[in-house]
């Protein structure tokens, strides 16, 4: 607990891209994900009172972590991290759409088949994949955490996200989380 807050610092920087003078290295937001969502297992409060600055980075890192074990810890920390500071979610961005989007599109990536990351998987034939069934209880957290976030950000604020994000996340989410 007492290095926490210096191994957070550090881990912000990667999340952030600071850390790099040439560009992004290639698995570092990743790791950097994962290992902000094991320390906000340990204890949330570690990410949660900075957490407006780094969500959106945190999700964009979550969505892009191919293993299954590490996305799970990444993603069952950001939750933990977003229950303690709902709020968050309203100050990550100037525009909240851009919050709920990023989020969103984290989830997304728990349904997107190995290996196809093609334009077509969001608006041409629908070919997402289930969450895994080896995760059923983070898909149930999850579920209840995009309700709470619909009531939290209002029908206007989440009616304006879903009519811009892919026919075929609406059909996920309607399908999947009865959104």
């Amino acid at each position: 607990q007492p290095y926490a807050p210096e191994i957070v610092q550090k881990l912000l920087s990667l999340i952030l891209g600071a850390a790099y003078e040439e560009g992004p290295i290639a698995g570092l937001v990743e790791n950097a994900s994962t290992a902000m969502g094991r320390l906000a297992k340990a204890n949330p409060s570690f990410m949660a009172g900075d957490l407006s600055r780094f969500l959106i980075g945190w999700t964009d890192g979550c969505s892009k972590i191919s293993d299954d074990s590490e996305r799970r810890d990444a993603f069952e920390g950001l939750l933990l991290a977003i229950e303690a500071n709902p709020q968050s979610i309203q100050q990550a961005s100037k525009d909240l759409s851009d919050t709920i989007t990023s989020i969103l599109f984290a989830v997304v990536s728990w349904h997107i088949p190995y290996g196809n990351l093609s334009p077509s998987l969001l608006n041409g034939t629908y070919a997402f994949k289930d969450f895994p069934p080896q995760h059923t209880d983070l898909y149930k957290k999850m579920g209840m955490f995009l309700h709470q976030l619909k009531e939290m950000v209002g029908n206007e604020a989440w009616s304006s996200v879903e009519n811009h994000v892919p026919v075929n996340v609406r059909r996920l989410m309607r399908e999947k989380y009865h959104l």
